[in-house]
């Protein structure tokens, strides 16, 4: 059986090693928060003023140096097999579109720096192992090219009479138990027993001996453990006069949830099958409740078209999978995120019309809602909520606002480097 991630390509136990992890891990505004900047500042070779100066100013000369010392000090405890980890603080959070409670967690900083480590040293498994139809946590592959996947699906390649079959998987990242993940590992990864040591010690500290929200290894172990179920759908096969024909033809899937696109007849056989493999073999449960969408074809997708055209309110069934709505000739957005962008704008428009401007604040969230507009056929809402106008003005508003912060940015600067030199 092949393994991956071998002691001499993957040495956890080398500085030079885990250097580009470490850096990484400071990377992305992380130098902003108090947190990561005391790590720093314990090194003794930089203070808390300075690193304030050199992030805002973004002349890096005492931050790389006294981040190269930390990560000879975690290199030092992974050798000595002391990690020093801090326990996992865990609160509520409501999700603002779905309405659920969810369970996050706040990580200490060094265990944040120490999974960014894992990560860059499981990376040749994750390659290896994860399916190119997973999308989601995964760098490149967000919603909008999973969004692309499923349209080339329903417009190119699966033109004839299809069905699918949306699932997701109950309680994800609580159902994924450490002992699962380490006996994954340890099949893939058995040589490397540094490593291996490294990856319990970190999931050790999880509470409920389970995977948590919010951290950075987390979403690439689920994504592991994920590719085992998809891995062994995509495998169902049956056999009829000798001849053997795949249940699933293709397959799409976002974190937790995925969609399976084929005949109902032979999905519903696959999704069966599966619950049961993966509760017995991983843990993981498929909810019993299934989203079935019957995917018309082109040409009843024109009669409905025409229809609309004439003031009818019907549409066909449609994949509704990462925030959008996708049928065999069009997209839009799904409908709770709709009602927001739809809310945005109209508050937008009474503004400017009130005010002569956009405030810097209600900017950012409609160039945020951008991405969704652009990826869907949303002209008609466009023209009629003068979406272009209003854009350009909170791209206006935006331009100023972070003209003003600069001048704020090189004013404070100049007068930290005074009272330094002073």
């Amino acid at each position: 059986m092949k393994t991956f991630c071998k002691p001499k390509q993957v040495n956890i136990e080398s500085v030079e090693f885990n250097a580009p992890a470490v850096h990484k891990a400071f990377a992305h505004g992380k130098l902003a928060k108090n947190e990561f900047a005391r790590l720093l500042m314990k090194t003794g070779l930089i203070s808390r003023r300075e690193v304030e100066i050199e992030y805002l100013s973004q002349e890096y000369d005492k931050i790389p140096k006294a981040i190269d010392a930390f990560n000879a000090t975690l290199t030092k405890r992974i050798i000595n097999r002391d990690l020093e980890l801090k326990p996992i603080k865990q609160f509520q959070r409501l999700d603002g579109i779905s309405r659920k409670e969810r369970t996050l967690s706040k990580l200490s900083p060094e265990q944040q720096v120490y999974e960014y480590i894992a990560v860059e040293a499981l990376m040749p498994l994750f390659r290896a192992k994860l399916l190119p139809y997973q999308y989601g946590s995964i760098p490149g592959r967000g919603q909008t090219t999973g969004k692309r996947r499923i349209e080339r699906l329903l417009r190119q390649k699966l033109r004839g009479k299809l069905d699918g079959v949306k699932c997701d998987v109950r309680h994800a990242y609580e159902s994924v138990t450490v002992d699962c993940v380490m006996r994954l590992l340890k099949r893939d990864i058995g040589k490397n027993k540094p490593l291996i040591w490294f990856i319990g010690a970190c999931l050790a500290n999880y509470p409920n001996n389970a995977l948590v929200i919010g951290g950075y290894l987390p979403t690439w172990l689920f994504n592991y453990v994920m590719s085992y179920v998809l891995r062994y759908i995509m495998h169902l096969e049956k056999c009829r006069r000798g001849v053997r024909q795949k249940l699933i033809s293709a397959c799409v899937c976002y974190a937790d949830d995925f969609v399976l696109f084929g005949r109902i007849t032979n999905l519903k056989k696959a999704i069966k099958q599966t619950a049961v493999w993966s509760k017995n073999t991983l843990g993981l449960e498929i909810k019993k409740v299934w989203c079935i969408t019957y995917v018309k074809s082109f040409l009843e997708e024109k009669v409905i078209y025409r229809l609309r055209k004439f003031g009818a309110k019907v549409r066909t069934p449609g994949v509704d999978m990462m925030g959008y709505v996708i049928r065999r000739t069009y997209t839009i957005i799904r409908g709770k995120i709709f009602i927001r962008i739809r809310r945005q704008f109209m508050r937008a428009k009474r503004e400017l019309e009130k005010l002569g401007y956009i405030p810097y604040w209600r900017a950012y969230k409609l160039i945020a809602y951008n991405g969704w507009l652009e990826n869907s056929d949303s002209l008609t809402f466009k023209r009629k909520y003068d979406v272009y106008n209003i854009r350009y003005m909170a791209e206006y508003s935006l331009s100023r606002h972070s003209k003003k912060l600069n001048k704020e940015r090189e004013v404070y600067i100049n007068e930290r480097k005074l009272y330094l030199a002073t």
